[in-house]
């Protein structure tokens, strides 16, 4: 994975803003007197922001990259404001205005964050459901060129089942509920065996409540992020 800091140093930049802002701040007659115990923690305060930069790159997708980078600008921010609440200088009115400005701005800055829309393959993965209901939906992926796997439990590989396997890659899973076979092909293993890109796909799950949460804790251990999962309970999907 590339590196995201050396790609933009933005994020390193404002926390070297930060880092000055804050300990320019600590000298003798300026603000409250500072203990030792309030250096340190102001120390590990920019220690974690700088962390946080380099703990982005590590995560899987570029929403919890994005997300963890604007609470990291927030906190920096708000740390910076408390500073500035401090000082002796500075009047009561010019203090209690400057943590609402900067409150008021950690709202706004959370609420207009979007992460721009990526189209990812889509990923089926269900049972019980009406044929009809998935031939229309595997059709309209072939008719919108949308790159979609699907993943179909049943007890009989029926006749159209076998047609939909030949014109659409339909996976067929036959096997009761409780067959080990069959829940072994919906096992983590069993599915990053047949799908090994699933953590990049956006996954519907469809059928009775107890299939979904077995194949929610088989994409909880493939490590697909749960805003990727799509739980649907009735038949059509």
């Amino acid at each position: 994975m590339a590196s995201e800091v050396n790609a933009n140093p933005g994020p390193i930049l404002f926390w070297s803003g930060v880092a000055v802002a804050e300990f320019g701040a600590i000298r003798p007659g300026y603000g409250y007197p500072w203990t030792p115990t309030a250096f340190v923690a102001a120390t590990l305060l920019v220690a974690l922001g700088f962390l946080s930069v380099r703990a982005a790159d590590y995560l899987r997708t570029e929403e919890a990259r994005q997300r963890l980078r604007l609470g990291s600008y927030l906190a920096g921010a708000l740390l910076v404001a408390h500073q500035f609440s401090s000082t002796a200088s500075v009047t009561e009115f010019s203090r209690v205005g400057s943590l609402l400005l900067y409150s008021m701005a950690a709202v706004m800055a959370v609420r207009s964050h979007r992460v721009p829309h990526t189209d990812r393959p889509a990923l089926l993965i269900a049972t019980g459901l009406d044929p009809g209901s998935l031939r229309a939906r595997l059709a309209g992926a072939t008719d919108t060129a949308t790159d979609i796997v699907a993943v179909y439990r049943t007890m009989r590989a029926t006749d159209e089942l076998r047609d939909l396997e030949a014109r659409f890659g339909l996976i067929i899973v036959e096997g009761a509920e409780h067959d080990p076979r069959a829940k072994e092909r919906l096992s983590a293993s069993g599915l990053s065996r047949q799908i090994p890109d699933i953590a990049e796909r956006e996954v519907v799950v469809a059928g009775p409540r107890q299939f979904k949460r077995y194949v929610a804790g088989a994409l909880s251990r493939l490590a697909v992020p749960r805003s990727q999962i799509h739980f649907k309970s009735g038949q059509k999907v």
